[in-house]
């Protein structure tokens, strides 16, 4: 006996909407996975130090940082991000920053105290992050913090492509941003964190 179809649709009442033949919610984690797995090759053809691999790397780069981009609006537009896919999001962006800075203070572009601006920024903030999250504080990412990462990217992407002056003062101007969006995270966190009581001092590990 052949199975009844579906029931039809009452004239006037919309249609059912279609299955999307993409599964939205992994396409953030996999272009998070193309910025992680691009970094080996990019530190490659920057340790390569030729004029076309250099240029390949700045390509490359950028990429990343497209795909940085593209992997927000696609979660934010159809509600696909997860806790995993955020934690891989956040550590994914700093490990390919710190990865390309370690690279160009080996091949001597850059003073290290220019990298250890960079870093050491990166690193306190996460650790604010973490402390504030563990007292049930979230700040989310202001427009600052935004800035300083899209000026991180174009900053270094001139630093590998070329080094002219004017890539001197984009990677300044990357610095202070970077330093000055981390002083308003900890003020921030700071504020909200105030009239909290303190929490039990964790063993070391």
């Amino acid at each position: 006996m052949p199975r009844p179809g579906p029931p039809a649709t009452p004239p006037g009442a919309p249609a059912p909407p279609r299955r999307r033949a993409v599964a939205l919610p992994a396409v953030p984690n996999l272009l998070t996975g193309f910025r992680v797995l691009a970094i080996p090759f990019i530190v490659w053809l920057l340790l390569w130090d030729g004029q076309a691999s250099n240029q390949a790397a700045a390509v490359l780069f950028i990429a990343a940082g497209v795909s940085d981009v593209l992997d927000g609006l696609v979660a934010r537009r159809y509600g696909s991000g997860t806790q995993l896919g955020i934690f891989f999001d956040l550590v994914g962006d700093k490990l390919l920053v710190a990865a390309l800075l370690l690279a160009t203070v080996e091949l001597g572009w850059i003073p290290a105290w220019l990298a250890l601006g960079f870093i050491g920024r990166e690193l306190f903030v996460m650790g604010m992050r973490a402390y504030a999250s563990g007292q049930g504080v979230t700040v989310p990412a202001g427009h600052l913090g935004k800035m300083k990462m899209m000026w991180q990217y174009i900053a270094l992407d001139a630093l590998i492509w070329d080094r002219v002056p004017l890539t001197w003062v984009l990677v300044l101007c990357a610095l202070v941003l970077t330093l000055s969006s981390g002083l308003h995270y900890v003020l921030s966190v700071t504020r909200l964190l105030r009239d909290r009581p303190a929490p039990d001092v964790p063993d070391p590990i």
